[in-house]
């Protein structure tokens, strides 16, 4: 194509034409960038410059990011020789790779893909290597990165179908790991991994209570009925019978308001980690909870602290498992796992914590605005 006559004038075959090429001069440029970085690390250019290592110059001189220099320096060092300070050789582990990306045949994505493939087989021999570094440049030649990096996960079906061998020592731990943070408003932020054998089992516990409500009024999204899935299954652990005795006491919470606030009806409430909340929200989280009461004088002083009450001991609980069956809402069709025993007439409107009173329900009845109507508590109560 002439590069002087204006590209309206070009046809698209020769527009396609010109963009390969120059898609082939690029890495063509970027190949031999690398090997010049090579040089520049193994000859220690940078501490001789006064800088503290190769990645401070390449920032200074080329001015990319600390990100961009670390990550080209590592392509070059798999690519090409390097030499070390002691004056030693090592091999490229890379150059068949390195001499495609040279040809402009292979981008630097491409590169990256088969670098982090040969990676993950760490047990090949230098001619299983090999082999399955041809493999994977052959495949580049057809697919995009994404597409061979797919690929890779086959590759040592093809290179060593016989796989690793057995390690003689005993098997390493499963790989779990759980981060939590307790934010301001006492809301929880987690992340975590977990091995193929939890995993699965998460997914087991987690998937029929991700489930729509039956009743068809449901309009929570799939992330908002996973989060309640996962607190149907919290719940449904907490109470297990095999918990150890220290965690598997019910919530025990300390709801913390003024005198005049008692006065008006528990306006607002603190919890004992400190995070404000409602009443309404107090009433909800103590459904079955022990209370533990602490009223303030007017310089937030301690009034009284009362003992415990109102949660449904374990004789009411095993009552209304057998009764109940479940979540005692109509068309409701939630286990009784993961319920809560909740009071028909509220216990701070003087109803008793006993079986003539109380019915199990799941935490989505449970904050719902719609009332139990009387005939069917009293047919799920009899």
């Amino acid at each position: 194509m002439d590069t002087a006559a204006p590209l309206w004038t070009t046809s698209d075959t020769e527009l396609v034409d010109a963009a390969t090429a120059a898609e082939t001069r690029l890495r063509q440029a970027y190949a031999e960038s690398l090997r010049l970085l090579s040089e520049l690390d193994s000859r220690g250019v940078a501490t001789k410059l006064g800088y503290s290592n190769t990645p401070a110059l390449l920032i200074h001189t080329l001015r990319i990011s600390r990100t961009d220099a670390r990550h080209r320096l590592a392509q070059a060092e798999d690519l090409h020789t390097t030499t070390t300070p002691t004056g030693s050789v090592i091999d490229p582990a890379l150059p068949q790779t390195a001499s495609a990306l040279a040809r402009g045949e292979v981008s630097s994505e491409h590169v990256d893909v088969i670098r982090k493939t040969l990676a993950n087989l760490p047990h090949l021999d230098a001619e299983q290597r090999a082999t399955a570094e041809q493999v994977m440049l052959t495949r580049a030649a057809e697919d995009d990165p994404k597409a061979l990096d797919r690929f890779g996960a086959r590759v040592r079906d093809i290179v060593d179908p016989d796989g690793p061998p057995p390690p003689e020592e005993e098997p390493t731990r499963p790989a779990r790991m759980l981060r939590r943070h307790i934010r301001r408003d006492g809301t929880l932020e987690f992340k975590g991994h977990l091995d193929l054998e939890s995993a699965q089992l998460f997914e087991n516990l987690l998937k029929p209570f991700e489930k729509p409500h039956p009743e068809g009024d449901d309009t929570r999204g799939y992330a908002e009925r996973a989060g309640d899935a996962f607190a149907d299954v919290l719940r449904m652990a907490a109470n297990c019978p095999d918990l150890p005795t220290h965690n598997g006491v019910r919530t025990e919470v300390a709801v913390t308001i003024s005198f005049e606030q008692l006065q008006q009806s528990l306006d607002d409430a603190v919890l004992s980690s400190d995070p404000r909340m409602t009443a309404r929200e107090a009433r909800r989280l103590a459904c079955d909870a022990h209370i533990l009461p602490a009223v303030l004088d007017g310089d937030s002083k301690p009034l009284d602290v009362a003992v415990p009450a109102y949660a449904a001991p374990a004789y009411i609980r095993r009552g209304l498992y057998l009764r109940d069956k479940g979540c005692a809402f109509p068309g409701c069709e939630r286990p009784s796992s993961v319920c809560d025993a909740h009071h028909v007439t509220h216990w701070a409107q003087g109803g008793p914590t006993t079986m003539d009173n109380m019915a199990l329900l799941c935490p989505h009845h449970r904050v719902s605005r719609m009332r139990l109507r009387g005939s069917d508590v009293e047919a799920r109560v009899a």
